[in-house]
C-alpha cells in the first residue's frame, strides 16, 4: 500500500526527499510536509507571543475584542497554511517557504507588541 505523505514519519519524508528517483514536484512536496512539521511545534510559541502582550493590556470589558482577534489570528495563520498546501508541488511559489510566514508575521507582531508594552 502507497503511503501520502503526511502519514510518513520524518526519517521516511527525509529519505523522500533525498532519493534521486522522483520528480521536482515530490521532491518539493516531502520538503514543505518537513518544513510544516517544525513549522507547527513553533507556532505556539507565536501564539504566545502574541498573546501575552494582549492579555496583560486587556481590560475585563475588551473579552469581545480578544475573542475577535484570536479569531482573525487563527484565521490568518490557517489561511497561509491552506495556500502552502494547495501550491505545495509547485515549486514555484516555494512552498516550504510559504509555510514559515505565519510565524515569523506573528513573531515580528509579537515582538513589537512586547516592545510597545515595554514602552508604556
Amino acid at each position: 500500500m502507497r503511503q501520502g505523505l503526511t502519514q510518513m514519519t520524518l526519517q521516511e519524508l527525509v529519505t523522500k526527499k533525498n532519493s534521486g528517483q522522483q520528480d521536482i514536484e515530490q521532491f518539493t512536496a516531502a520538503k514543505t510536509e518537513i518544513n510544516k512539521r517544525f513549522s507547527f511545534s513553533l507556532a505556539s510559541f507565536a501564539f504566545a507571543l502574541i498573546g501575552v502582550p494582549l492579555a496583560i493590556t486587556a481590560q475585563r470589558r475588551e473579552t469581545s475584542v480578544g475573542f475577535l482577534f484570536s479569531l482573525v489570528v487563527a484565521f490568518v495563520y490557517f489561511f497561509f497554511i491552506i495556500m502552502a498546501n494547495a501550491v505545495r508541488e509547485n515549486p514555484k511559489f516555494h512552498p516550504e517557504l510559504l509555510i514559515w510566514a505565519p510565524n515569523v508575521l506573528f513573531i515580528s507582531l509579537g515582538a513589537y507588541l512586547f516592545w510597545r508594552l515595554s514602552r508604556r
